[in-house]
């Protein structure tokens, strides 16, 4: 009762609340039932001074219950404010409020604020056009009083005076255009005001502090500028202040990484130094920004985003190299434990010690490796991350632990599956292995020393390493003049005059030139488009040339170009409408000339001509001989104009070629195909061309004191000291295999008795080349791990006693595992090799290895038969069916197809299976067809393929494939079949009669079985799957049973017919006789009768039997399908 009280009261508090609030936000006129004046008060003052403007232009739009309501225009009054009626309406009321929608001011005006909301704070869209501003999309809430019948808008607005300022708003990174939303500003969108692609021009208010932010901070991920408009600003640098940002954050997130990688004790030198390369890349690119060269610093952000990326791509794999090298580490650990707790404990009582033994020692390895070796300490870290799905800023000993067990716990786990997947032959062969190592303490003493002394020094001394670096490529003789030179890509990014005057700044730069060409190629997406440079003399037709523009003061000054031009050199300036040509034209010095370009586009559909295009007129202002220009020699010692040198000189040999100073064609085609920079004194080239080769991402020749050399920045994999190591390496691998003959020739004997006794060749093999492997393996495994406790120890000892050695941790990785084993198991394995092939062909006994298929091959027909090695019973032909269908299904793709197998089985247990089988790579195809014949009760296997395979070579190739393939029935059938014993009293042997009697009534099921599928099938699209699947299966199974019962009853029946045949003769030649007695008169015709008469009864019941068992053969013949 309490309960339903209260209840009441909430409802009744609840309605209360809502007419209080419907009546707070209804917007009604009190008292007025009919129309009513709807007006706007509006008023426009100075922001931060509340001074009012006078005499602008105001268009007001109000959205209100009597909908969009427009005012104006109005020019404000002396208080800065407008008063328009807006109409006379039907009173209404309504929960919305009134909001201002639209807004234009003309004068150049920006709007501030509206009431109490500030224009920066919302969403709108504005348009700058003709002195006037239109806001739209405001929707900004808006008073309204009522007074009388009156309903009065009221709107109070502050703005101020503006004057357009150019902004650089496009993405700093990838270049795409106005990215940024300028609020309180408005951008003005006329096409004649941009000065380029990546700025707009924008009217901001004066003296206020304008809002610069992305559109979308997810997409762009730069923080909001805020900067003060006064009179003297006219450009704000919005991309160079972007630009710093995404430096600093990158940066920063390099140089996090790195130092997370040098806290383990990992070095970095080289990453360290491509850091200090990428902040001048990201610095040049800055500088280029700040002096609006966009195109130049685009150039640059994409290198250094290329060149980020594959920093950020080598730490990433540093860290997978760092897991590959701690499992490594932990799989030769848990080998040398399994390995050496047999040595120790080898008898099967001391299990229990062995396990013991070799989990102490795995642990014991790991532990030491892992708080020892920066890729340990990486891989701990790493799987922490992936476990707990979080970053660890700091690797500690907890985590070290930790990192260790997950390790350890996973190699443990996966060596003891693996393990139950290894053959009895394997853990016999290490048996033996160990024995033969403890009968010759003394050998197997001297051959592991060997080993060891082989694998510690190999691990100390060769030294596998993935560098990424500028590198020296090649070198050739070159000049006396120190510079470098930048060999370019045209096609690519390529390099740009704003590179030019970038390294005209430096200060190792005492001279600086550039060469340009006409590129041949170019590419637009996934297109590209084909260039010839054409030069048209009078009226002839346009010819084929090569096109470079050069450097007039600087070929003159280092190649002494005047010398060798007929004419006015001193014409031939930087930017004039000059030429000059080989003498082999024949134009007259003053007249002029006309180089065009014909450009095709190439795409995937063909190639589109888009005809010529002039690239202006040019006066002749001398002649060179161009034989006399083919040899000259740049300023590395190679030739100048020679085409393999750079993609921007040709050959002469192939077209003349014409010179032309550089910047006398402005177009998009024209491409600087290289720089030459003469250094200035006290910088060496080769240290320039390594920080140019990075920054600029292009090959740099680098040239002083005669030596020219190829500066380019690539990933190369070194091997230093190896091929000085493979003498110790010979005398590793012969040791070996001395100790191995000699281990043969000790066990000849044994091995021909074991032979003789059937030992598999095979197994013969394995056992030997396992104990030769276990040599490798001990060896490897003390030489490993005692260099690297060895190199730890003699480190502490000198940090202890004041001196200096330092452990090269970075050597123990997975290229030292490689190295180990290499040298270790490999070069062993090879030693081994030879005695264990000597052990196996004294298991042979004089047998080859590969059997040849010689007289094995009959013909029959048209038809090659090959018979497999294959009996199977007639109860069992299901089971062989089954196993020929199953073999052939995982026999590889590359020796049959799988598509094609087909198969039947037939009710007395012979079947066919057709497949296609494919000699070597696949180019030739053979249908075969492998049967299951029955002869009496016994099933014998064969493969059919066509005659006019037999002289195809590599057939019997594949008919030995398939029997490999096919031989393991036996074991297949012992593991399906099981096994059970029953004591019973013997049945009672039943009769021929029986049997026959037992054979009709099987039939008659099996007809019965079969006509109920017919019936069956034929309603399956009356019934549901579930159902059809249920009786399908059950009258499939009873089918099988009958048809396996069936077969096990009808076996002996064959001998019973071929019985009965006999007795048919015998009685038929006895009838004769009888006949031909009666016909020479010796016996009556009473005699006659008596005798054969009994003689036609047996007949006649004999070939009843004989027509019944032929209809069962008849019927056990069909398929067990169509039955």
């Amino acid at each position: 009762m309490k309960s339903s009280k209260c209840n009441i009261k909430s409802l009744a508090i609840l309605t209360l609340f809502s007419l209080m609030l419907l009546a707070t936000f209804s917007y009604k006129t009190e008292g007025y039932n009919g129309n009513v004046k709807v007006w706007l008060i509006l008023y426009l003052r100075e922001y931060g001074t509340d001074v009012p403007i006078t005499n602008v232009s105001i268009l007001a739009t109000i959205s209100s219950v009597w909908g969009d309501l427009q005012g104006g225009p109005s020019l404000t009054d002396d208080y800065g404010g407008i008063t328009i009626f807006l109409g006379k309406f039907i009173n209404k009321s309504s929960l919305a409020p009134p909001r201002l929608t639209q807004l234009t001011i003309t004068n150049n005006y920006t709007l501030i604020k509206v009431n109490d909301i500030f224009l920066e704070e919302i969403r709108f869209t504005a348009v700058y056009a003709s002195n006037q501003v239109k806001y739209t999309n405001l929707q900004i809430r808006i008073n309204q009083e009522n007074i009388g019948e009156d309903v009065f808008f009221k709107v109070n607005c502050w703005a101020l005076k503006s004057k357009v300022v150019n902004i650089s708003d496009s993405d700093p990174v990838t270049g795409e255009r106005s990215i940024i939303s300028v609020k309180p500003a408005i951008k003005i969108s006329s096409g004649d005001t941009e000065k380029n692609i990546y700025e707009s021009y924008y009217l901001a208010p004066l003296n206020y502090e304008i809002q610069i932010a992305p559109v979308d901070t997810v997409k762009y991920p730069y923080p909001s500028l805020r900067i003060l408009i006064d009179e003297n600003a006219s450009f704000i640098n919005w991309m160079y202040y972007a630009a710093k940002f995404y430096r600093d954050k990158e940066i920063s997130l390099i140089n996090k990484e790195i130092n997370w990688f040098s806290s383990t004790g990992l070095l970095l030198i080289r990453e360290i130094e491509e850091q200090g390369a990428l902040e001048n890349l990201l610095k040049r690119s800055l500088d280029f920004y700040r002096k609006k060269e966009y195109n130049a610093a685009l150039n640059g952000m994409r290198l250094f985003n290329s060149r980020a990326a594959d920093l950020r791509r080598w730490l990433s794999n540093l860290k997978i190299s760092a897991i590959v090298s701690a499992v490594s580490v932990g799989l030769l650990a848990y080998s040398m434990a399994s390995i050496f707790s047999n040595f120790i404990f080898e008898e099967p009582a001391e299990s229990k010690k062995r396990l013991m033994t070799k989990t102490v020692l795995f642990a014991s390895l790991v532990l030491i490796f892992s708080f020892t070796n920066p890729a340990s300490k990486i891989a701990c870290a790493m799987i922490i991350e992936k476990t707990i799905n979080a970053p660890v800023p700091t690797i500690d000993a907890l985590t070290v632990l930790i990192g260790t067990f997950v390790i350890s716990a996973f190699i443990y786990l996966f060596m003891t599956l693996s393990s139950l997947r290894r053959g009895s032959i394997t853990d016999l062969a290490v048996q033996l292995g160990i024995r033969s190592f403890k009968r010759r303490p003394f050998r197997t003493i001297l051959t592991l020393v060997t080993i060891i002394i082989v694998v510690s020094s190999s691990i100390l001394f060769i030294n596998i390493s993935v560098a990424r670096e500028t590198r020296i490529k090649r070198s050739w003789p070159g000049t006396n003049i120190s510079c470098i030179i930048l060999e370019a890509d045209p096609y690519s990014t390529g390099l740009s005059k704003y590179d030019v005057e970038w390294i005209e700044r430096q200060e190792w730069c005492k001279n600086v030139s550039y060469m340009e060409t006409i590129k041949r190629s170019d590419y637009s997406g996934a297109n590209m488009i084909s260039r010839v440079s054409l030069i048209q003399i009078a009226d002839e037709s346009p010819q084929i040339v090569d096109v470079i523009f050069v450097d007039p003061a600087f070929m003159n000054e280092y190649y002494n170009l005047s010398r060798y031009v007929r004419g006015f050199w001193r014409e031939f300036s930087v930017g004039e409408k000059v030429i000059l040509l080989p003498t082999s034209y024949d134009v007259a010095i003053g007249e002029y000339v006309t180089l065009k370009v014909d450009e095709t586009l190439i795409t995937g559909m063909g190639a589109e001509y888009f005809g010529s295009r002039s690239l202006g007129s040019f006066r002749v202002v001398g002649k060179f001989d161009q034989s006399q220009l083919l040899e000259f020699e740049r300023l590395d010692g190679t030739l100048l104009f020679e085409k393999d040198h750079g993609l921007a000189q040709a050959s002469f040999a192939l077209s003349p070629t014409v010179l032309l100073p550089i910047d006398s064609i402005k177009d998009p085609s024209v491409a600087i195909s290289e720089i030459t920079v003469i250094m200035a004194q006290n910088f060496d080239p080769a240290d320039i061309a390594r920080e140019v080769a990075y920054s600029f991402g292009v090959p740099v020749v680098a040239n002083k004191n005669g030596l020219a050399a190829l500066v380019v920045w690539s990933l190369e994999i070194s091997i230093a000291g190896f091929i000085p190591y493979l003498i110790p390496l010979l005398i590793a691998g012969l040791m070996m295999y001395v100790t191995m003959a000699s281990i043969y020739e000790e066990r000849r004997r044994e091995l021909f008795t074991l032979a003789t006794l059937g030992l598999d060749p095979k197994n013969t093999f394995l056992t030997f080349i396992i104990e030769t492997l276990l040599f490798g393996l001990m060896g490897t495994f003390i030489g490993f791990f005692g260099s690297y406790i060895l190199v730890i120890l003699i480190s502490h000892l000198a940090s202890l006693f004041g001196g200096a050695f330092p452990a090269s941790y970075a050597n123990w990785s997975v290229f030292t595992v490689f190295v180990a084993l290499f040298t270790g198991v490999i070069m062993v394995f090879l030693g081994g090799y030879i005695p264990s092939m000597r052990a196996q062909g004294l298991s042979l006994m004089g047998r080859v290895k590969t059997r040849e298929l010689l007289g094995e091959l009959i013909t029959e027909g048209d038809k090659v038969i090959f018979t497999l090695p294959i009996r199977e019973t007639v109860q069992n032909s299901e089971l062989l069916y089954n196993y020929v269908k199953e073999t052939l299904g995982k026999i590889p793709r590359s020796l049959i197809d799988q598509h094609s197998i087909k198969g039947e089985i037939r009710g007395d247990g012979s079947f066919d299976v057709s497949f296609v089988a494919m000699g070597s790579g696949q180019r030739v195809f053979m249908p075969c067809e492998l049967k299951g014949i029955r002869d009496k009760e016994i099933l014998t296997l064969t493969i059919e393929v066509s005659a006019s395979y037999r002289e195809y070579e590599q057939i019997r190739r594949v008919l030995r494939d398939l029997e490999a393939h096919m031989i393991g029935f036996s074991t297949w059938r012992d593991m399906q079949l099981k096994m059970k014993i029953v004591r019973e009293a013997p049945k009672k042997q039943k009769t021929v009669d029986e049997i026959l009697d037992e054979i009709r009534g099987i039939i008659e099921q099996i007809k019965d079985f079969s006509k109920k599928l017919r019936i069956l099938e034929s309603q399956k699209g009356k019934l549901t799957e579930e159902i059809y699947n249920e009786f399908r299966q059950k009258y499939l199974g009873m089918l099988d049973e009958k048809f396996k019962t069936l077969r096990s009853v009808t076996i002996g029946l064959e001998p019973y017919s071929e019985q009965i045949q006999e007795e048919i003769k015998k009685i038929n030649v006895e009838i004769e006789r009888v006949t031909v007695a009666y016909n020479l008169g010796e016996i009556s015709e009473e005699e006659y009768i008596k005798i054969c008469s009994p003689l036609q009864n047996r007949l006649t019941m004999l070939k009843s039997k004989l027509k019944e068992l032929e209809e069962i053969f008849e019927f056990l013949k069909k398929p067990m399908g169509i039955i």
